[in-house]
């Protein structure tokens, strides 16, 4: 995703990559001065846009801000139909892996979630878009069931809410030690946990969180 609104080789870009240039201008932004510090100028001029244009499409900051986040539960292009239900799962669950030291979408988000404690509005939004990310979870991890792909006992409610905040603790752990060892550790951790849910080992949707969490725990 780039950071700055201009066309690319040469070519006027279209509104929908404009918009999405837009959004990563607002992540980038954002994981550098936080919500409160970031200004519509600010955005603006990275953006290489007028704050007239961003308030004609988005209203306000804060509408900016929560389209933002909205844009970013989008189902990646990469997962097109042919993806198995599990291997879709995959693709979502390792997007909370960090790619650097400085992830600038997941710095977004947890000042994101920082504001939604002063926030009713930005917290209400940021509950709605755990809930539905969490139902499309719980739809792929039940499609990967009638796939044969996962043991056919597992609860894919529980199990799919304890997969989604076990991925947002290492979110946070990333943040906390953002280095590329760490971020190694929390794959890792990732693909046992994969790999336990294959297995179906020690009925893993109510005893994976706690030996994770412990896991977690250790890195120092």
């Amino acid at each position: 995703m780039k950071s700055k609104s201009k066309a690319v080789a040469g070519k006027r870009p279209g509104r929908v990559q404009r918009r999405k240039d837009l959004l990563g201008t607002v992540y980038e932004v954002i994981s550098e001065s936080g919500i409160d510090g970031a200004s519509m100028r600010q955005i603006a001029d990275r953006a290489e846009v007028s704050t007239g244009t961003i308030n004609y499409h988005f209203g306000n900051k804060q509408k900016l801000i929560m389209a933002a986040l909205q844009a970013a539960y989008e189902t990646p292009s990469e997962e097109g139909p042919s993806s198995s239900p599990l291997g879709q799962l995959k693709v979502f669950a390792f997007s909370h892996i960090f790619r650097s030291s400085n992830d600038r979408f997941w710095r977004f988000w947890v000042n994101y979630a920082a504001a939604g404690t002063r926030s009713t509005e930005l917290r209400k939004h940021q509950n709605r878009r755990f809930e539905k990310q969490l139902g499309f979870w719980k739809k792929l991890i039940d499609s990967a069931i009638d796939a044969g792909e996962l043991p056919a006992d597992i609860d894919a409610q529980r199990t799919s809410e304890n997969l989604l905040i076990f991925a947002h603790g290492l979110v946070m752990r990333q943040i906390l030690r953002p280095d590329a060892e760490n971020r190694d550790h929390c794959e890792r951790l990732l693909e046992e946990y994969f790999e336990a849910l294959e297995r179906g080992k020690s009925k893993v949707n109510e005893k994976t969180s706690r030996p994770s969490i412990r896991e977690l725990s250790e890195i120092h």
